[in-house]
């Protein structure tokens, strides 16, 4: 699994859309660093992989108690809309069946009162497909276990 790209939008101490390249410059440079002051979001960037991936079910330090509506509710930019919300887009390259696809998978959620919507897309090879959406939380399993 080689990841390309991680967009946030309105997470954490990321306001509006932050895109960050993951896909190394060269083959002779093939480590990504990520460095930045205590409470810059580094831990954030972090969080955000498994949680794109995951939802519910990832394995995340911030959420070490208290339900996963208010991790997400807490995950929300503090200036954004409460309508906008937040959301994580994750695009990585993985083999399925012998053969390299390129998946694009984005996390959204916003706060409708007392609840939290989420929403969840998955493309590949830039086509949505909703059989895999319903069951991504399997599929992602299979070549990415928790």
């Amino acid at each position: 699994m080689i990841l390309d790209q991680l967009v946030l939008h309105n997470v954490g101490t990321f306001a509006g859309r932050q895109t960050i390249e993951l896909t190394p410059p060269s083959e002779k440079k093939p480590i990504i660093l990520i460095g930045g002051l205590n409470g810059a979001g580094k831990t954030t960037l972090l969080e955000a992989i498994p949680l794109v991936l995951y939802g519910p079910l990832a394995q995340l330090s911030g959420r070490r108690s208290g339900s996963y509506d208010n991790y997400l509710r807490g995950l929300i930019h503090k200036g954004a809309s409460p309508s906008e919300g937040a959301a994580i887009e994750l695009t990585f390259r993985a083999y399925r069946e012998g053969v390299e696809r390129e998946y694009w998978v984005r996390r959204s959620w916003r706060s409708t009162g007392s609840s939290i919507r989420e929403i969840l897309l998955v493309s590949v090879d830039g086509k949505h497909d909703s059989t895999l959406t319903s069951t991504w939380s399997e599929h992602v399993d299979t070549f990415l276990p928790r």
